[in-house]
């Protein structure tokens, strides 16, 4: 009879993607209908539980595959190049500003006093961390190890960010949700461009998912800071982000191919893999050139 950690080792992405969304769909499922009828005390507690599910999904099928100890020491490592660190904190502000300037270029109107003051940001950072920046660990700490070795990094990105966008779909049900009342279409289009971005900035960093995080978070931090300041409609804001995202996206596959999105091996991110030959063939193959 097959070990379970056998099983889970075989079957690790499908294993975390279906975790995942048990530990978040249930308690935001909760959070969604007491919403509709007022707000308990139980709704706080309920979305947090519900946005640590990658990372506890993670958690457990790194635990049950025996690559427990492996799995948290690659979580940790800070040891990332320092220009890929500085990548991570820059990216964000390209993208959010550079979508405020696109907005503004077209005719919105920008306020700054709908910015949050800077006071504000310790708080803000940390909120996202916790609601955001501790998805990574599962998203890239754990699912795309395993699934960019099977498709490439490019593709794997694909995928990873479609199930990301689906995984927030309770939220657009949340009223008062940063998410209520925006198109899913749009936000989804963007979150698949971002999936894309943090590989690449997860890849080159060797797999250092601390460089996920932080990008994340502060994606979250900057998107939150400045999105009242542009005074006009919000789809605008959300095309030109799209625009702004899937241009970053074109560059870095233009530069560095869809095999690895980055110039290093693909790592495993602490998993013992156990590639088959054409797994190794595809992370130590050269990137792609352009045709």
């Amino acid at each position: 009879m097959e070990s379970v950690r056998s099983l889970v080792r075989r079957h690790r992405f499908a294993a975390f993607v279906l975790l995942t969304f048990l530990l978040t769909w249930i308690p935001w499922g909760v959070v969604a209908v007491d919403l509709q009828t007022g707000r308990s005390a139980f709704v706080t507690p309920l979305l947090l539980l519900g946005g640590l599910g990658p990372f506890l999904a993670a958690v457990v099928v790194a635990t049950l595959g025996g690559d427990g100890r492996s799995w948290l020491r690659a979580l940790v490592d800070v040891r990332a190049p320092p220009g890929v660190w500085l990548a991570a904190v820059l990216v964000p502000v390209v993208l959010y500003v550079g979508a405020i300037a696109v907005v503004v270029a077209g005719g919105a109107q920008f306020d700054r006093a709908g910015l949050l003051p800077a006071a504000a940001l310790p708080a803000v950072v940390f909120a996202t961390l916790v609601r955001g920046g501790l998805e990574e660990p599962g998203w890239r700490g754990l699912a795309l190890p395993v699934l960019q070795r099977r498709v490439g990094a490019f593709w794997a990105s694909i995928a990873i960010g479609v199930i990301w966008a689906v995984w927030h779909v309770p939220l657009f049900l949340m009223p008062g949700s940063s998410q209520a009342g925006t198109p899913f279409a749009l936000y989804a289009a963007a979150v698949v461009g971002i999936s894309v971005i943090t590989t690449w900035l997860y890849n080159a960093a060797g797999g250092r998912v601390l460089v996920a995080v932080v990008f994340h978070t502060l994606s979250n931090a900057v998107s939150v800071t400045t999105a009242g300041g542009v005074v006009g409609s919000e789809v605008a804001s959300q095309v030109a982000l799209l625009g702004v995202v899937w241009a970053v996206v074109a560059l870095l596959v233009w530069r560095y191919g869809t095999e690895r999105l980055s110039v290093n091996p693909l790592p495993d991110g602490g998993l013992d893999l156990s590639a088959s030959s054409t797994d190794r063939e595809r992370a130590d193959r050269p990137r792609d050139t352009p045709s």
